[in-house]
């Protein structure tokens, strides 16, 4: 029976007690020692059996890190467990019958003196002090434990030599797993003929302003990122690999591969529409195809909560809250709110313009604007406007980068003797004055791009004054949609007013005409409302002056002349005010109902024309149905050609990435699926009824799949 070990009084010196409490230490750092190495080659064990399955079989970065931390923690419990045995069995009278096994000349006097010891018998433990004190058994007790220590020191040995021999790039993979470590696997045996674009690897650098760190993909077939982000393709080359192996097209455009030693790589930005980056290797017969799907910054949110609307003041006194808020996904930097006066009537107006209430953001993702505006500081007189709105910027230091605005309202101080006309039916503003406030703006722009043009360079004129040219276009597009509108005509949207541009062909005079005929009016020799005029004509006549203007203004604008497009801009905008005077008429009463031709709605009536052979018209490029024919394609090779229907079925995607997000990420699901060998009838009947188009019809039904 073990008797528990009480501890002697302190007082009590003993040479023999000293030397076994002496060999005891030695005998627990032993434990210690024996422990550590057995659990470090149990882990040394694991991770290498990892290493080499990696070697086989390319493991995934989570599976790699998971292995590497249960490797460690059974190591761990190993080394706790034999620690926690071998303390337990360090009691002093197990040690004194380990020095008698190291030291059989003792005859066992030191157990049975620890046996007095712990039994309190003094007599005959002074006895056997003499004769334990004859004999050393420290030098037989140290070679018995370096003995014992080098079972786990050969074993730690043997697994750090294995380790050794396998390939550095498995050796890190396993210890530091990480993206991008897939270029660090081992290599095909020399002689082999492998692909140097397998494995890929791809490094994804945002733009420096947006403080995003880089990304690193292993084995891409798609790469999302921000507009101008730098992206870099990497890949290994054998050292038997001849140089210009490798090449890359950028949708039919090549681009540059720098290769060095057993490296290369191609270096490119992000474009600002989905394309296709086609690598290629001339010795292996081997092909990638790589989508590049960019994501805009987007130019913060900015909502304008005070004033809450539009407002009309009888006197330019007073102070007016406004409060704003602002958004955006990557930060936030400064935002203001920004207001334009406009004084005058008729065909002279001036413009001040300013800023108030300020503030830095400091990269937040949201904030608000705050501050008070104090109408008598702006001097303003009766018939004066102040437009307001909110902008924020981002820190976005791209050039043509936008900030985000706010919708505009409008504080406009009432004329004298405004309150004092009959009282009339209450109507929408006129349509000429939606683009009053447009065309004032895109002035302003202009002009502040004529006073910094000597300090931009050509290029950067081009580019914002094409930016202005775009948005004069749309404004005459809309001023056009309004002059048919009161023709009778249909006008059908921005895209598609051909009847507007065509008008813009036509002589002022005939589209008068053309109006007055409409309207019953006789006669169109007056500019403004003048006699017995038609009111339509009068209306009419200032908005083509208008449209006319802009037209030559969009010219000028498009081929980066902002001094040359400032006078027809200016003159559209006295069309425009000279319109709006045209306008001040109200009608008693509602408006009358419309009549509806229903003959002509049912297209009942009458062919005109003799001929009975009808010419065929072209196809209409309908991109849905483009998309068909196209999917369709692809389909009909999956069984044939898998590796051909996936680049065609990639090459579909990109093509739908900006005009149909549902039919690319259908698209993207199918590539996805088929590369990895399952079942993709799902994703590719998603896709099928997404596209549009014929219904396709087959002689027999089969599987789709990658294999």
């Amino acid at each position: 029976m073990t008797r528990p070990f009480v501890s002697p009084p302190a007082s009590v010196a003993s040479p023999a007690r000293a030397r076994l409490r002496a060999t005891r230490r030695q005998v627990m750092a032993t434990i210690a020692v024996r422990a550590v190495a057995w659990g470090a080659v149990v882990a040394g064990t694991a991770l290498a059996a990892v290493a080499v399955l990696d070697t086989a079989v390319a493991l995934p970065v989570p599976v790699r890190g998971a292995a590497r931390l249960a490797a460690l923690a059974l190591g761990a419990l190993v080394s706790l467990w034999r620690l926690t045995r071998g303390i337990r069995s360090a009691r002093y009278a197990a040690v004194a019958m380990f020095v008698e096994e190291a030291e059989p000349g003792l005859k066992y006097a030191l157990v049975t003196w620890e046996e007095s010891w712990e039994e309190g018998r003094r007599e005959v433990r002074e006895e056997l002090e003499a004769e334990i004190a004859k004999h050393g058994w420290e030098p037989a007790v140290r070679r018995t434990l370096w003995r014992s220590a080098l079972a786990p020191a050969a074993a730690l040995a043997a697994v750090a030599v294995a380790a050794l021999l396998l390939p550095a790039g498995a050796r890190a993979r396993v210890l530091a797993p990480h993206e991008g470590d897939l270029l660090d696997r081992a290599t095909a045996p020399a002689g082999t003929r492998v692909s140097v674009l397998r494995p890929l690897v791809a490094v994804v650098t945002p733009p420096a302003y947006t403080g995003l760190p880089s990304r690193t993909l292993d084995e891409p077939s798609e790469i999302g990122a921000l507009v101008l982000s730098g992206i870099e393709i990497r890949g290994r080359s054998p050292q038997s690999a001849s140089q210009g192996r490798v090449s890359a097209w950028l949708d039919a455009k090549p681009v540059t591969v720098e290769e060095n030693g057993a490296r290369w790589r191609v270096s490119l930005t992000m474009p600002a529409r989905p394309g296709v980056l086609r690598l290629q290797d001339h010795s292996a017969g081997d092909e990638r195809l790589i989508v590049l799907a960019p994501r805009p910054d987007s130019a913060p949110t900015v909502t304008l909560d005070a004033p809450a609307r539009d407002t009309v003041l009888r006197s330019p006194s007073g102070r007016i809250a406004l409060h704003a808020d602002a958004a955006d996904d990557l930060g936030l930097v400064s935002g203001a709110f920004e207001f334009i006066v406009s004084s005058g009537e008729g065909e002279s107006f001036t413009f001040r313009s300013g800023r108030i209430g300020a503030r830095a953001f400091g990269g937040v993702r949201s904030g608000s604007l705050s501050t008070v505006l104090a109408l008598d500081s702006l001097r303003l007189a009766a018939g004066d406007v102040v437009h307001l709105r909110a902008v924020a910027r981002d820190a976005n230091d791209v050039p043509g980068a936008e900030a985000g605005a706010s919708d505009t309202r409008t504080i406009r101080i009432a004329r004298v003797g405004e309150y004092d006309s009959v009282a009339v039916e209450g109507a929408p503003p006129p349509e000429a004055d939606q683009s009053v406030l447009s065309q004032r703006m895109l002035i302003l722009e202009a002009e502040a791009l004529e006073a910094r043009r000597p300090r931009l360079t050509r290029p950067r004129v081009v580019d914002e004054s094409g930016r202005l040219g775009k948005d004069q276009a749309r404004l005459r597009r809309l001023v056009g949609e309004i002059i048919f509108a009161r023709l009778g005509g249909q006008p059908r949207g921005e895209e598609s007013s051909g009847d507007v541009e065509r008008a813009g062909t036509r002589s002022a005079e005939e589209l008068l005409r053309a109006a007055d005929s409409a309207t019953g009016g006789r006669g169109v020799q007056a500019l403004d409302f003048e006699g017995d005029e038609s009111p339509v004509v009068a209306v009419n006549r200032p908005l083509l002056e208008a449209y006319n203007a802009m037209w030559d203004a969009t010219r000028e604008l498009d081929a980066g002349e902002p001094a040359l497009a400032l006078p027809p801009m200016r003159a559209a905008l006295a069309a425009i005010q000279r319109a709006r005077q045209a306008e001040r008429i109200y009608l008693r009463g509602r408006p009358p109902a419309v009549v509806v031709d229903l003959a002509r709605v049912r297209l009942q009536g009458r062919d005109p024309g003799s001929s009975s052979v009808r010419a065929a018209r072209e196809p209409v490029d309908d991109p849905g149905v483009r998309r068909a024919r196209r999917l369709a394609a692809a389909l009909m090779l999956l069984e044939r050609e898998p590796r051909a229907a996936i680049d065609s079925l990639v090459l579909a995607r990109v093509d739908a990435l900006a005009d149909d997000p549902a039919l690319a990420a259908a698209l993207g699901a199918a590539v996805d699926a088929l590369r990895a060998g399952r079942d993709a009838t799902g994703a590719l009947v998603r896709a099928r009824r997404l596209a549009g188009g014929g219904v396709l019809a087959a002689d027999s039904l089969s599987r789709w799949s990658g294999r």
